[in-house]
């Protein structure tokens, strides 16, 4: 019988994929630890203020922005193009046809009316862009839930701390641990972007030590 080499569950005959863990069946269980899960050392003392330091930069430039965020941002831009280029576009429209008076001559007025059916034409294109974000919302939430997965099994408390000195002050156990986590997390998903792991390592902390 196939069996997933993370999770250790047992499939049926036919089976070649996890979808839990999305790794693929093997036959036999081993006792090798699995790439996906492998340990990370906690760095030693000289090591030490150089993950501070690198640490302290990431969170600067962390700018991950989620896609459910990017669509939100994308989709409020797009109604307000509408509702401006709407209103300009049907102002300068009565004007040009003489139903109201603005103080502009006629060439001011076309121009204007050219730049609020670009905002129409903008509107219309990040609407466009908003509805194809809708699948990179669902490949980053399925992304988020194996990575979740992954860290209830093999993020814990005990296996971040188990190598780290005891005299270690909170702060330096912060930077310590989170290396820890990034690795770990980095390692077993490479496809990652660095800000992301960035947020995930200190929402993985909050979540154990807080």
């Amino acid at each position: 019988m196939p069996w997933c080499p993370i999770c250790k569950n047992e499939y049926i005959e036919g089976k070649t994929h996890c979808p839990d863990c999305d790794a693929d069946l093997v036959d036999e269980l081993t006792e090798e630890v699995p790439q996906q899960v492998k340990e990370v050392s906690a760095p030693d003392q000289e090591e030490l203020s150089e993950i501070a330091a690198r640490a302290a930069a990431a969170r600067q430039m962390n700018t991950h922005v989620s896609a459910r965020d990017r669509h939100s941002e994308t989709k409020s831009s797009a109604w307000t193009f509408l509702i401006v280029g709407s209103i300009g576009f049907l102002i300068i429209t009565l004007s040009l046809a003489g139903v109201i008076v603005l103080p502009f001559n006629t060439f001011s007025l076309a121009v204007m009316e050219g730049l609020f059916l670009i905002f129409l034409i903008v509107a219309g294109i990040s609407f466009k862009n908003a509805m194809k974000m809708l699948d990179d919302i669902s490949r980053e939430d399925d992304l988020e839930c194996r990575i979740r997965a992954w860290a209830a099994k093999h993020l814990t408390v005990e296996s971040l701390t188990s190598d780290i000195e005891e005299n270690l002050s909170e702060e330096m156990k912060y930077f310590t641990v989170s290396e820890i986590i990034r690795e770990r997390l980095m390692s077993s998903f490479p496809e990652v972007d660095d800000a992301y792991a960035e947020e995930l390592t200190e929402t993985f902390y909050n979540e154990l030590f807080s």
